[in-house]
């Protein structure tokens, strides 16, 4: 640091950042108490650390403490956030591991798609938008074979290479489970009550999903934009009567709603 860059407030805001963020590479300012910036350092790690423990769990016991806090320790230090808000300390850290994934693949395969689905979890928690917005009531005298549908609009409809779902359904474990690739499908989506809940679709709801999602319509004419694809095989009549059924399951399970006129 040159002489004049001693007192200049914004060199030193910047070297005092750079120590709460690294003290093991940045040392702190002269200009400023050294006890007072273990404090804040402190304060600050203890900051991501509540939110970073809360969003992963899972993770965070399957990579094992020491590992987990060499990556929060370099997420702290490397990772420039967008935000200032504590809140979406999940959302920063998930874009710091999209930069890092094959090196966390090596210690975990599955680790980055486990951490992906715990942190949707908790952003489709907190999401702003509205979910399920249909009374039951609504919802019960819907048709879902004349009345165009749409998907729940807090949704995600993803695909992982691992079934990391299972270890969110059955999390009562010590050590990382080991995992075969095996790709699956799962649809999340927050219902009512602001609970978020997880499926695994079968063959018909994921193609029903992936229909809808694309283009909110009724059952009717799915169905015959399906039949005149020639994406039906067998009887045509069953097969209306199936997809009609699994409609209606789908709307009792708040998956999917009646289309709002204003949407």
């Amino acid at each position: 640091m040159f002489p004049d860059e001693l007192h200049d407030p914004k060199v030193q805001l910047r070297a005092l950042s750079a120590h709460l963020r690294d003290p093991g590479h940045s040392p702190c300012p002269e200009s400023f108490d050294s006890a007072a910036a273990s404090l804040y350092r402190e304060l600050l790690v203890a900051n991501f650390e509540a939110a970073l423990r809360a969003c992963f769990p899972l993770w965070i016991r399957c990579l094992g403490e020491s590992v987990y806090l060499r990556w929060r320790d370099a997420f702290i230090a490397e990772h420039a956030c967008r935000s200032p808000f504590f809140r979406q300390i999940p959302d920063e850290f998930m874009a710091y591991l999209k930069l890092h994934q094959e090196q966390i693949r090596q210690t975990l395969p599955y680790a980055p798609e486990l951490a992906h689905l715990e942190w949707l979890e908790l952003a489709l928690g907190v999401a702003e938008a509205e979910g399920c917005r249909e009374n039951r009531a609504h919802i019960e005298a819907a048709d879902p074979w004349t009345g165009a549908l749409q998907l729940n609009p807090v949704h995600a409809l993803i695909q992982y290479a691992y079934p990391v779902q299972q270890l969110l359904l059955q999390p009562d474990f010590s050590a990382a489970p080991i995992l075969d690739p095996q790709a699956v499908s799962l649809y999340l989506y927050r219902d009512r009550d602001d609970i978020v809940q997880m499926l695994e679709p079968d063959a018909l709801s994921l193609h029903l999903l992936v229909t809808l999602e694309a283009h909110p319509q009724s059952g009717a004419t799915l169905f015959q934009h399906w039949q005149d694809n020639g994406q039906i095989d067998g009887d045509a009549r069953n097969f209306a009567t199936q997809i009609y059924q699994r409609l209606r399951q789908m709307l009792d399970l708040q998956m999917i709603q009646p289309l709002d006129p204003d949407d």
